[in-house]
């Protein structure tokens, strides 16, 4: 899907549902906060790590239809809650998210690595 056509889904969407089997972390999780989408995610892969049950989304059992289906519900049908929802999860995002915090503390993780590396003899 192109850049411009998830723009235009995101801006209509009530909420943002991806009940993957497996998903290594869960950039579409951080693309729909910053969007401002609630969304719903299954428990696998890197998803819980983005998604923190009833605080920014509601993360729901991997494979489980009647999970999935209580989690659009308790979006949908509580819009204050989904409201505090999408305004945490857009907090989290330059709070544990921010691109350029995220490549400071990569940087700092190689510098350490090359200083405690240095004296070995390779």
């Amino acid at each position: 899907m192109s850049d411009e056509d998830l723009n235009k889904f995101q801006a209509i969407a009530n909420c943002a549902v991806f009940p993957s089997l497996y998903e290594p972390f869960g950039i579409v999780a951080l693309e729909s906060f910053a969007a401002r989408v609630p969304v719903v995610v299954s428990d696998t892969g890197g998803l819980p790590e983005v998604v923190k049950h009833t605080k920014n989304g509601i993360t729901t059992q991997v494979n489980n239809p009647d999970s999935l289906a209580w989690g659009i519900l308790e979006v949908l049908k509580n819009p204050g809650y989904c409201q505090w929802l999408v305004d945490n999860a857009y907090e989290d995002l330059e709070r544990r998210f921010c691109w350029s915090k995220l490549a400071a503390q990569t940087e700092i993780v190689y510098q350490r690595v090359v200083e405690e590396r240095s004296p070995a003899k390779w």
